[in-house]
């Protein structure tokens, strides 16, 4: 099963591109937006669906794209042209937190998705997204130093999440700023 192509866009078409990897090309299925949108060399995660009368390729730029892709497609009577509209019917933080909240609205707004289909999707998914704690991107070297410097690690965690900086010594000289407060 194709999982991820890498290669150069040779074409865009109506919800799709061409994508050349090797000598292969691949016609992978993706919203119009996002088509037109995807850089002339990428990688795209790839779900790929056989049938009877062929292949098709769904597309994503991002895995975390193509993980809520599986748990939509997951909920019964929700195929992957519907489950790959839904995922890419916005921002991706904002599509997994309608998800999330039950925004029926957000869903109905979806081209083909219906107010009963909507529903489904809300109650199959809405505990499960809720339940996935975002996890924290955690600098183990500066949280090694608060640590030596006698702070808790939740203490540290904490103020590093809320400090901005691109090396450790400047998040650690943050997280002290906001730790003295």
């Amino acid at each position: 099963m194709i999982a991820l192509l890498a290669g150069s866009v040779v074409h865009r078409g109506d919800g799709y591109v061409l994508l050349r990897c090797g000598d292969v090309g691949y016609r992978i299925l993706l919203p119009e937006a996002v088509a037109a949108s995807v850089p002339d060399t990428t990688t795209l995660y790839i779900h790929e669906v056989v049938r009877e009368d062929g292949r098709e390729l769904f597309g994503f730029q991002h895995v975390e794209q193509l993980e809520l892709f599986w748990r939509v497609m997951g909920v019964s009577g929700v195929g992957p042209k519907s489950a790959q509209k839904i995922v890419h019917a916005g921002p991706f933080a904002r599509v997994k937190a309608s998800l999330a909240a039950g925004d029926l609205a957000f869903l109905t707004a979806v081209p083909g998705v219906g107010k009963k289909t909507a529903q489904k999707i809300i109650l199959e998914l809405k505990g499960v997204l809720a339940e996935e704690a975002p996890k924290p991107v955690v600098d183990e070297e500066a949280v090694d130093a608060l640590l030596g410097l006698g702070y808790a690690r939740k203490q540290a965690e904490e103020a590093l999440a809320r400090t901005e900086g691109v090396s450790t010594e400047a998040r650690v000289r943050g997280a002290l700023n906001w730790l003295s407060r």
